[in-house]
């Protein structure tokens, strides 16, 4: 956002929410802070507070459209929005998101108006026994996840892979495309990897069901030892739930250790799918590659000028590095 429009964040977000409850009056705004949390879109928390009966909470953040790393071919900030709208009253608990707004009269830029619930993301603050309650709650939320009819739930929007056995390959063309799209220089490495990638693709797929692309730690909000919100739908997807499992082992074994494997048993036991590690290992590199795609796009607008902010900066030129070295190892063998 421009600087004069964030010194007027509180009048403008009044006038934005009388526009929207013009039956509420004397409509105040306080507290306008912005998040330090996440890397992909700019985030403001803000309080509301108003005389008459409104629908909406009090405590409230503005997430706009000015986003790091995605761009809105793969990512756009209304397409998430209607991925939480449409998990709404789901097994997923997630924050109501309660408008989205594209007239640049407000802001100057799309954003969308989300309830903002009291809670922690830092699961590394607890205890092992304390992160392993979390991660148990996580694997039943992720369960009901993949066992929801994402067709009855609206999700075809998100695009159905062919068929279920080329759920992986799917996903590597498409994320491929935006490796191609925005490096700045040829990258052999990536190149090879997408031809890896493509050579091993899992063809044993149980089903087709609703990935969230991103859990684990960070994606999770909790209070009182309960998850009270599922974080970070933006790179949602309709695929092989393994996608979703691999993320999950990658970023809790390291803090679980073998405790994880028995959250993997009761996730079986409650979907009746099977663990296919075969399916694990290909998307543990894939989601290597990932990572370098919207890396890729994040330096790409350092470089054209298109955004300046150094936290751009830091994804796309520090975080790479890391996951580079991860590909290579797995192509390696090592």
């Amino acid at each position: 956002m421009e600087p004069e429009v964030i010194n007027e964040l509180d009048t403008r977000l009044g006038d934005y929410l009388q526009y929207r409850m013009p039956s509420l009056r004397n409509i105040r705004i306080s507290n306008v802070t912005r998040s330090t949390g996440g890397a992909s879109r700019s985030q403001w928390f803000f309080d509301a507070h108003w005389e008459g009966a409104g629908d909406i909470a009090n405590e409230l953040i503005l997430r706009t459209g000015e986003c790091t790393c995605f761009r809105d071919e793969e990512a756009s900030l209304e397409r998430e929005f209607r991925i939480y709208r449409q998990l709404k009253d789901s097994p997923v608990p997630v924050p109501d998101n309660y408008w989205y707004e594209d007239e640049p009269k407000w802001l100057g830029l799309p954003f969308v108006i989300r309830e903002r619930r009291q809670g922690s993301t830092r699961m590394d603050e607890l205890s092992l026994d304390e992160q392993f309650d979390l991660a148990s709650q996580l694997i039943e939320i992720l369960a009901a996840q993949h066992e929801m009819d994402w067709r009855a739930k609206g999700f075809a929007f998100l695009g159905e892979p062919p068929d279920k056995d080329h759920c992986a390959e799917h996903l590597v063309d498409q994320w491929y495309r935006v490796i191609r799209r925005e490096q700045l220089e040829p990258t052999p490495l990536l190149t090879t990897a997408a031809r890896w990638l493509k050579q091993r693709s899992p063809t044993h797929v149980d089903r087709i069901c609703l990935c969230q692309g991103q859990v684990g730690p960070g994606q999770v909000l909790f209070h009182d030892g309960q998850i009270v919100g599922s974080l970070d739908w933006e790179s949602a997807f309709l695929g092989d739930p393994m996608a979703d499992i691999a993320y999950f082992s990658f970023m809790l074994r390291p803090i679980l250790g073998d405790r994880i494997d028995s959250l993997l048993d009761h996730y079986s036991d409650i979907t009746g799918l099977p663990i296919r590690e075969e399916n694990i290992r290909f998307y543990e590199v894939f989601n290597s590659f990932w990572v370098a795609a919207i890396c890729f796009a994040a330096r790409n607008r350092v470089e054209t000028g298109e955004m300046s902010k150094l936290q751009t900066a830091y994804v796309g030129i520090s975080i790479p590095h890391s996951f580079l070295t991860r590909i290579a190892g797995h192509l390696s063998g090592r």
